[in-house]
């Protein structure tokens, strides 16, 4: 996949970038470009930029100075942390605890993106949800579900890596849970209900959202119908209905 910056609104741009498995298949990865309501940018999540893409963020960003911050938002996304800290060595760096065990040189600031200290400091422009009843860092190092999931209010844009994944694939394709959603539920009553009512209320949430950027394959097309996310999202967790009842009657 070439790099790319995808306008989505004047005040929010995708980075749709190459990450490839084993070194063969690419899948993409991506980082995005807020602008604050105060004019300052943010960078959720890291990539590194380079070519047309690195000239497009730095005419944005006033040579990158606009950028105030840097929120790592998938505790596995770490390959381009230290990189992207060394292009915008004035943005502030914000990261869950894994982040900051896997570079642990970076100046990094004490709240956590998981956390809500973190999401109080940029509540003027984003909203912030965390997945519940599931290991936000499972020990298994190839379980990568969870991730922090960021609300632009002003562009109707969510920011999500892995939790939510997008497919062109005919038939099977559309917006789904990431599938290691089984392997991270929680073993103990109560989890599966814990992340139907997290995702009862991302469906609620996303009433008001008209573009999904996913981390990896493909950017959907923006939604044209009324709560038309949401209904993407609905289908999503109707398809792991099942699962998620199995893993109720196993662990009550």
């Amino acid at each position: 996949m070439g790099d790319k910056l995808v306008r989505i609104s004047d005040d929010f741009y995708n980075v749709r970038g190459s990450f490839k498995v084993a070194r063969l298949v690419d899948i993409g990865t991506q980082a995005s470009l807020v602008r604050r309501a105060g004019g300052g940018w943010l960078m959720l999540d890291s990539y590194t930029l380079k070519g047309e893409v690195l000239d497009q963020v730095m005419a944005l960003t006033d040579d990158g100075r606009a950028i105030e911050a840097i929120l790592h938002l998938h505790p596995f996304h770490t390959v381009h942390v230290k990189r992207g800290a060394e292009q915008f060595p004035h943005a502030r760096q914000y990261g869950t605890d894994r982040h900051t065990r896997k570079a642990p040189d970076l100046p990094w600031q004490p709240e956590r993106t998981d956390q809500p200290a973190c999401h109080a400091l940029f509540a003027d422009d984003l909203d912030f949800s965390v997945p519940a009843g599931v290991d936000f860092v499972p020990d298994n190092e190839h379980l990568h579900f969870a991730s922090v999931l960021a609300f632009h209010r002003a562009s109707r844009t969510l920011h999500v890596d892995d939790t939510l994944m997008y497919s062109k694939l005919p038939l099977v394709g559309g917006l789904s849970f990431h599938p290691t959603l089984k392997r991270v539920l929680q073993r103990r009553a109560g989890a599966a209900a814990e992340f139907r009512a997290w995702a009862e209320g991302l469906i609620e949430r996303c009433a008001q959202v008209e573009q999904i950027c996913p981390a990896h394959t493909h950017l959907p097309p923006r939604a044209t119908e009324p709560e038309g996310v949401a209904l993407q999202v609905r289908a999503a967790l109707d398809a792991v209905r099942k699962m998620l009842d199995a893993h109720e009657r196993a662990n009550g």
